[in-house]
């Protein structure tokens, strides 16, 4: 069946089939479609019995047929409207003239527009605006029941459950905003939206920008506007900002027309994340005091969602590295700082290095797989011994693992419970190799542990950032393990000794170390695999 469809204002015209077309913003789909709030494969137009059917796939925003919300496959006559999410598609007749698009042309604009959009500085006055002081979720909507018409308000709840809906389901931090700025530009008309996010410093940087015709303004945005909003914690709508004595410095408004502008705080709890900014022309009527009402309402529930999606990226990035019941430990601590739990600073840890002796040289024969199979098991069950006793693993080095005690959260008794740590491995080692199936090696371990001041903290680069532990401690305990510590030894260095005492410790002799300016008398932990923990 030959049809022609008018996609946000491009007509395809295609034949029709049982397989059917597809549109959505992804690849995947048959008719590709550049619109915020439309999903990747968004909806289906098929061929059954002879007819023409719409059908939703699934999407974030849903699709609507001629006003009515799709909740099974539809059919389709000429004229119909469909809507998937803001971006309209109509079933034209064949060889007709495009129908004038009545929805908004929702394009975003990639992410290298953030680089040509700059903020400015701008005369400020508090006159001349409206400034409406950051309320909860919960005051905006007793609010709405006391001040609006039942019907109102009914739609504002709406509104606002359709989108917890579709930020809940939102993957990552990427496509949540998406979704937030197509909800918001959805219900607020507007020319140029802005998601802008607060860095480590305090500055706004803009994360997300969205532009009805994109690259057709280039003006600055008032960065005067977004710090006050997001200092002050308040929703700030200029009804004309050429107009207004507060941007009598800002030319740049009246050369583009930007008449009027609206932005709202990003707030969760006690935190200020950034800000949504709106800006639109007097053509467009500029914004209204509901225009205002509803960004900040929606701003409540996009600053839960951001948050939630900064806490899961932190939470798998602690989980590398500590137990569960630590890493509950850290997010429920830093909830209580304003500063990121792993700056960097200096603490007092016990550094533990452990190295499969001799590894090397017994893989060289071994088939691949077998060769992961061992390391695993061994790191697995030595991992498992680290976090019991609250420690930190902080790499894996080929057949070697490093850790640490008392960071990022303190422990007076890190030197205790990285020597338990290390007596727990070799019995576990030891366990290990007397249930190792036949023909694989037996395995041994050095171990070599010292306590002292080091330098924690997040290393690396935007790309890659690793949190770990430098300085004069981190080195000794390394070359403990490496030049003194020998096959199912442990040994410590004299401050890890003089913390857990010297009962079940053996001093050994003099040993000049590689990098270390003096001398060092190391002590060996005793243990046997049938005792106890050596050090309680």
């Amino acid at each position: 069946m030959k049809l022609t469809l008018q996609v946000d204002g491009a007509l395809h015209p295609l034949t029709l089939t049982e397989e059917g077309v597809t549109i959505g913003r992804g690849d995947q789909a048959t008719i590709r479609i550049q619109a915020n709030a439309v999903s990747r494969v968004h909806a289906r137009i098929y061929l059954q019995d002879g007819r023409p059917y719409v059908m939703d796939m699934k999407s974030l925003n849903g699709t609507s047929l001629n006003g009515t919300t799709l909740t099974e496959p539809s059919p389709l006559h000429l004229g119909d409207k469909v809507l998937l999410g803001e971006a309209m598609v109509v079933w034209v007749p064949e060889g007709g003239v495009p129908l004038p698009v009545t929805g908004l042309n929702l394009t975003l604009a990639p992410k290298a527009v953030a680089s040509r959009i700059a903020l400015e500085d701008r005369a400020f006055d508090a006159s001349g605006s409206i400034l409406v002081p950051h309320a909860s979720l919960e005051a905006m909507l007793a609010q709405a029941s006391g001040q609006h018409p039942a019907g109102e308000a009914v739609t504002l709840f709406q509104r606002l459950a359709s989108m917890a809906g579709t930020l809940l389901r939102a993957a990552g931090l990427t496509e949540l905003l998406d979704s937030v700025m197509g909800l918001v530009t959805t219900q607020i008309p507007c020319q140029r939206g802005f998601i802008l996010l607060a860095d480590a410093g305090g500055e706004l940087v803009p994360e997300l920008i969205w532009e009805e015709h994109p690259g057709q303004h280039l003006a600055p945005i008032s960065r005067t506007i977004a710090r006050t909003a997001m200092k002050d914690r308040v929703a700030i709508l200029t009804t004309d900002a050429r107009l207004d004595p507060r941007f009598s410095a800002g030319e740049s408004i009246k050369l583009h027309g930007i008449t009027s502008a609206l932005c709202a705080p990003l707030i969760v709890e006690d935190q200020a994340l950034g800000v949504i900014y709106l800006e639109t022309s007097l053509n467009k009527g500029g914004f209204k005091r509901e225009d205002e009402h509803l960004l900040s309402a929606m701003a409540n529930f996009a600053a839960v969602g951001i948050q939630r999606e900064r806490e899961a990226r932190f939470r798998q990035r602690l989980e590398r590295y500590h137990s569960p019941a630590v890493v509950d430990q850290i997010l429920k601590s830093s909830q209580n700082k304003e500063a990121p739990m792993l700056q960097a600073q200096r603490c007092q840890i016990s550094v533990l290095f452990a190295d499969i002796s001799g590894f090397t040289r017994m893989s060289e024969g071994m088939e691949p797989l077998v060769l992961a199979g061992i390391l695993n098991r061994t790191f697995e069950a030595m991992t498992d011994q680290i976090f019991n006793r609250g420690g930190t693993l902080d790499k894996y080095i080929g057949d070697a693992i490093m850790a640490f005690f008392g960071a990022p959260n303190p422990d007076a008794d890190h030197a205790r419970h990285a020597v338990e740590a290390a007596v727990a491995m070799q019995e576990t080692l030891y366990a290990l190799n007397a249930m190792r199936p036949e023909g694989y090696p037996e395995l041994k371990m050095r171990i070599g542990i010292n306590s002292g001041v080091a330098f924690a903290g997040d290393i690396g680069c935007e790309k890659r950032m690793d949190y770990t532990v430098m300085g004069s401690t981190v080195n000794l305990a390394s070359r403990l393990e490496s030049s003194v510590a020998r096959p199912g030894q442990i040994v410590v260095g004299p401050s890890t000794a003089e913390l857990v005492g010297e009962d079940r410790l053996r001093q050994l002799g003099a040993f000049s170390l590689k990098g270390i300016e003096q001398e060092v008398r190391p002590f060996e932990v005793l243990w046997t695999h049938d005792g106890p923990t050596a050090v309680h």
